[in-house]
């Protein structure tokens, strides 16, 4: 089952507890149904309410989700089984990395050294930004191990995730 959000609106001044958005839920390419939720604390809201129940079916066959916080009941890392809120939780925060990551690329340099850190120039205009980009051996005069703008954005994101701890 593939599962997509679409026509996501993210309200990040509404967003307290939990995020607050709304999405089309798609469903093997095809529209299924809404999900939102008021940024409250509280659940998502699924239409029609049989979704939610049919993707926590499928969500029953994913393996479940390894936390980064210790139990302390066994000691052990936290495991939680996969839900519909799990799921659009990290459709929905993946969406945000991708729309933060896309806006600095369009606006900075981004760029990973040697500590393995992610650093980035201050804003500039696109054809400022074109220009720099364009500099001869412009890695080498950032001491960059890498410079983020200058791969496919799949790469990027990637090397972002990981050197950010996203």
């Amino acid at each position: 089952m593939k599962i997509e959000l679409k026509n996501i609106k993210h309200a990040e001044f509404a967003s307290q507890e939990t995020n607050c958005y709304e999405a089309t839920i798609y469903i093997n390419g095809k529209r299924e149904g809404l999900v939102s939720n008021d940024g409250q604390g509280g659940c998502d809201n699924v239409t029609p309410w049989q979704l939610a129940r049919e993707i926590d079916e499928y969500a029953k066959t994913l393996p479940p989700v390894v936390c980064d916080w210790i139990d302390p009941e066994t000691g052990k890392l936290f495991v939680m089984e996969q839900t519909h809120e799990i799921i659009f939780g990290e459709l929905l925060k993946e969406w945000m990395l991708d729309k933060g990551l896309k806006k600095k690329l369009s606006s900075k340099i981004l760029f990973i050294k040697e500590d393995g850190k992610v650093y980035e120039t201050k804003t500039q205009k696109p054809a400022e930004l074109k220009l720099t980009l364009s500099i001869p051996r412009l890695a080498e005069r950032l001491s960059a191990k890498v410079v983020l703008n200058n791969l496919p954005y799949a790469q990027a994101k990637q090397i972002y995730k990981e050197s950010a701890n996203v």
